[in-house]
């Protein structure tokens, strides 16, 4: 791998600080973390003083200084001087600029940056919505949650394997499939996901005053059995969904590999999967009191039970019920040990469609046609799931780590995230039907009309054929950078106002920033071979280099996101970066400055600029714009 300048000056800065520490006979744990880009005083700063002087009881002015006495400057470092207790770390300008926009120049979008994840196989699991109504606000920020996970994870080395659960077996389908059969089975030309959404709120407004658990009972019934013409209309109308939602995702620039469907689930893996539950003990049948004929986890007899089960008063987890009915949690187990490999991949693959990316989306399936692939297989399964799925989730490590398999249990990784609703307080609810007039579409839809209101400004110069263009990236940006902004848990509030803001922390903003740097590089005519060219050492403005040292953090926060799973840290360094170049903009003259040599080293750094940034919104899934 080819390390960023920064991450060579701050390994370098490491190195020497641990010869320097461990030579004035002090402790060197925890020096990697006091080592980062300065804000205040320097270029690199090092806390690692007042650690040692808290643990030893000393001054930690004093000891900087001793430090710095014996500290050897590594490549990079042109001097370090102590303020306050901190070791700050010059850095030499003309040679750290030089590299730092060189290996900018290098960077393209949508391909690795590090092979630090070593090409080691992932599943993402996302958005996993049922196929019985359109994605609605909270499927979107799984939707986008998981996608930008994915790219992160590209980037940083891994082979991302995108994967997409079908429950089609659930209430909410067998009462959709009841809806088709009993109430209305014509769409009338309105999109198919929308269309049985709403009649699935319809069907549940009439059970408020209808008994049908019956009929819904032996419908699911002949609905699990392989073959019988329920089985059949019930995978057919879901898959109709499914292309539907499929529409949606493409809308939004989101993509998948793989659609497991939890019937194929139930017919070609569960039953060894339950088998394998029994034998290792995890699992066992019922022969007495209320729980008779089922299978269950006796929480009571884990001997290292984790600290979220000890307080739990019903120690016993149901998996099937007495009737045969596998619980959520059951069919999760056996999903999770066909992920990691742990039984057999006896599922058959079909092309489900191709995405207009290109890419092909596969689909598990009971068709003859089907061919075996090699999906799956894992060592780390990512799920972006809501936050009220803790304890499942929980079980399902439980379960695994029962089985004496830690290995999975470790890396079974549950991304919990918080809530989304508008600023109206509209919650979602499919039963309900309060997602109607909120669905994905309908947001992307009006956000596509505010984004268009807003491009017809005086200040932005573009055709009718632009501004639909642009209309549709700044929409699709404010919204993805919205939902992206901060820490996933978090209950997000959305705000046209705020998302499609120009003027800072937003998606548009960024586009804006980087149409900004576009257009300097155009309006000079200058070519990509000539900016190679460029003498790239008078890059030593404190204006100039404030812009080259945040174009050299990319690396780090690829890093930062990818193993705290945090795509809020690549929106946080985007906004970051877009307002560094518009202080270098206000600042700094690039095509009238005074030579040659720093017109041409500046609009170098104007490409590095809208490299890193294209770069950073493209893992967050966002395009940019040349013209805005």
């Amino acid at each position: 791998m080819v390390h960023s300048p920064y991450y060579k000056a701050r390994d370098g800065i490491v190195k020497a600080l641990k010869n320097a520490v461990k030579s004035c006979g002090y402790p060197t744990t925890e020096l990697a973390a006091s080592v980062d880009l300065s804000r205040a005083f320097g270029d690199i700063s090092s806390s690692i003083s007042f650690r040692i002087a808290k643990e030893l009881k000393l001054n930690p002015n004093e000891v900087a200084q001793k430090i710095i006495a014996a500290f050897k400057k590594p490549d990079y470092v042109e001097s370090v001087a102590p303020a306050s207790g901190y070791m700050n770390f010059s850095l030499k300008r003309p040679k750290f600029s030089s590299d730092v926009i060189k290996y900018a120049l290098r960077l393209a979008a949508g391909t690795p940056i590090s092979d630090l994840g070593g090409d080691e196989k992932i599943i993402i699991e996302y958005p996993s919505v049922n196929p019985n109504k359109p994605w609605h606000l909270g499927h979107l920020k799984n939707a986008v949650l998981g996608d930008s996970v994915a790219r992160i994870h590209s980037a940083y080395g891994y082979n991302v394997e995108r994967e997409d659960f079908i429950e089609d077996l659930g209430s909410q389908v067998v009462e959709s499939l009841w809806g088709y059969l009993n109430m209305d089975n014509d769409p009338k030309g309105k999109k198919f996901d929308q269309w049985l959404g709403e009649e699935y709120v319809r069907v549940n407004k009439f059970m408020e005053s209808n008994d049908i658990k019956g009929q819904l009972s032996r419908l699911l019934q002949n609905m699990e059995q392989h073959g019988t013409k329920e089985a059949q209309l019930a995978r057919q109308i879901a898959e109709k969904c499914v292309m539907a939602q499929n529409e949606t995702a493409s809308s939004y620039g989101i993509y998948r590999d793989i659609l497991v469907w939890e019937t194929d689930i139930m017919s070609k893996i569960y039953d060894n999967a339950l088998e394998m539950l029994l034998k290792s003990g995890v699992a066992e049948k019922v022969d007495r009191g209320e729980n008779k004929d089922c299978i269950i986890m006796d929480l009571s007899k884990v001997k290292k039970l984790p600290p979220e089960f000890r307080g739990l008063k019903e120690k016993i987890k149901v998996l099937v019920r007495n009737d045969g009915t596998p619980t959520y949690v059951a069919k999760d187990i056996a999903f999770h040990m066909w992920k990691f490999g742990i039984i057999e991949n006896s599922f058959g693959y079909i092309k489900f469609i191709e995405q207009p990316s290109g890419r092909i989306l596969y689909t598990t399936t009971p068709s003859p046609n089907a061919v075996k692939m090699d999906f799956a297989g894992v060592k780390k399964a990512i799920n972006i799931i809501d936050s009220r799925q803790e304890y499942p989730q929980g079980l399902l490590r439980l379960a695994f780590s029962c089985m004496d398999r830690n290995d999975v249990a470790e890396n079974i990784v549950h991304l919990s995230y918080g809530p989304l609703e508008l600023e109206s307080g509209a919650a979602m609810s499919g039963r309900k039907g309060t997602w109607i007039g909120n669905s994905a579409d309908d947001l992307l839809s009006a956000t596509k009309a505010k984004a268009a209101e807003i491009l017809s400004e005086s200040r932005f110069k573009l055709t009718d054929v632009e501004k639909k263009e642009v209309s549709r990236k700044v929409s699709i940006a404010a919204i993805k950078f919205d939902l992206l902004k901060q820490s996933p848990e978090k209950k997000t509030l959305f705000s046209w106002t705020k998302a499609l803001n120009f003027d800072g922390n937003s998606g548009p903003y960024c586009q804006y920033m980087y149409a900004r740097a576009f257009r300097l590089i155009e309006s000079a005519g200058i070519r990509e071979e000539q900016i190679a060219k460029a003498d790239l050492s008078v890059i030593t403005d404190d204006n100039e280099f404030a812009l080259v040292k945040l174009i050299s953090q990319l690396g780090d926060i690829v890093e930062k996101a990818c193993t705290e799973l945090r795509p809020n840290v690549v929106a946080e360094y985007a906004n970051e970066l877009a307002y560094g170049f518009s202080k270098f903009y206000e600042n700094v003259p690039v095509l009238k400055a005074e030579s040659d040599a720093e017109k041409a080293a500046r609009l170098a750094l104007c490409a590095a600029f809208i490299k890193s940034l294209a770069y950073a919104l493209d893992l967050l899934g966002i395009e940019v714009a040349q013209r805005m």
